[in-house]
């Protein structure tokens, strides 16, 4: 999967869990918390959506607070997550 598609991914799969399509147009460094007000439900039920949709695993003991700030910082969760697999 290439860094455009991830990307993609992670976007598409955040606007269908918030009904925000909005979040198509975000820039990769766009806060989740301060522009989408994204709190820890709504993280937990993206979370879960997307390592179905991308098949990986999280591992509780690895995931920080840190990995939500941004697209780009999820993306960057999930590559690392996938490398470990």
């Amino acid at each position: 999967m290439t860094d455009t598609d991830l990307i993609f991914t992670v976007k598409k799969t955040l606007s269908e869990v918030i009904s925000n399509d909005e979040i198509l147009t975000l820039s990769e460094t766009s806060s989740l918390k301060d522009d989408i007000g994204l709190d820890s439900m709504t993280s937990l039920t993206f979370l879960m959506a997307l390592e179905n949709k991308l098949a990986f695993t999280v591992d509780p003991s690895t995931l920080k607070a840190s990995d939500f700030d941004s697209i780009q910082s999820i993306c960057a969760y999930v590559r690392t997550q996938k490398s470990r697999a």
